[in-house]
């Protein structure tokens, strides 16, 4: 077993390479500081750290369910989302980077809602960890979040992420199916925005994804059907709750968006229907506007 902080993080990237991991090297880092309870640049400033037997352990127990192909996020327990810290367990799908430009869309739609004198009201639909409904709250301060999520287990994570980050008064969770526990909710206020991140994976392409999306919920990964149909239903369901020019924002499968976006155009009472690119020049996030 290896003796040194340089000797377990190049033992443990060689087995995670060996294993198909791509970020081999940061993942030995991060699991390394982790048993450590240290920073990930501590572990390369001390590299004749000597491990104890039980930090050697640890540390061990962790790495073989990464050459698993067990997420990161899962094993550390927690996510940076936003430059804020989530914490993810086996319940919830972790937060990932394109996200962040639904939480971008998300904040835009709240500040022009703000500049016509209402206090901004949305809703997350499918809320898992939260990331999207508190990272919204905490980047507009006065905006009001109602979650939802069908998973109890999701909504304690989500509701522990909130209050982590001071916005638990701010942002609501509802159990339940889609929109159905915002209608029950919302009464005579109408919303300003519905924002969702659906899953738009085939179950029958399980055997094609990334090895580490099937440690997570198979509900926030895999959809029944065609995505198509989902974010339709999502747009109709979304249709009687956002006021007159309020805003339906979902974010998009990447490559295989045009169905997806053709079939939320179909939807009556949305108009304007526009996509953003990630990064990457992929479609990622949809925008559509109340009639």
């Amino acid at each position: 077993m290896p003796s040194t902080v340089v000797e377990a993080w190049r033992s443990a990237r060689t087995r995670l390479e060996a294993a198909g991991c791509s970020s081999a090297s940061l993942d030995a880092s991060l699991l390394l500081a982790h048993v450590l309870g240290v920073g990930r640049s501590v572990v390369h400033l001390q590299p004749d750290r000597p491990l104890s037997d039980a930090e050697a352990g640890r540390f061990e127990a962790l790495l073989a369910q990464r050459v698993r192909r067990r997420p990161v996020s899962h094993l550390l327990g927690r996510a940076e989302f936003r430059s804020l810290e989530f914490e993810v367990t086996d319940a919830v799908l972790a937060p990932r980077p394109e996200t962040e430009a639904l939480v971008e869309a998300a904040c835009a739609a709240a500040a022009r809602a703000a500049q016509s004198g209402r206090t901004p009201l949305l809703a997350d639909v499918g809320t898992g960890s939260g990331c999207i409904a508190v990272a919204t709250a905490v980047e507009s301060p006065s905006t009001r979040v109602l979650a939802t999520d069908s998973s109890g287990a999701a909504l304690d994570v989500a509701r522990r992420n909130a209050a982590r980050h001071r916005v638990a008064e701010r942002v609501s969770f509802l159990r339940g199916d889609l929109l159905a526990p915002v209608r029950a909710s919302t009464a005579d206020a109408a919303l300003d925005a519905v924002v969702s991140n659906p899953p738009y994976v085939r179950r029958s392409e399980a055997g094609e994804v990334d090895p580490e999306v099937l440690w997570e919920p198979a509900s926030a990964v895999f959809c029944d059907g065609e995505p198509a149909d989902l974010y339709a239903r999502i747009a109709r369901e979304a249709g009687p709750l956002v006021r007159t020019g309020g805003e339906l924002l979902l974010e998009l499968p990447g490559a295989e968006s045009d169905p997806v976006v053709a079939a939320v155009a179909a939807v009556p009472g949305w108009e304007d229907v526009s996509v953003r690119p990630d990064l990457a020049g992929m479609p990622r996030v949809l925008r559509a506007l109340r009639a």
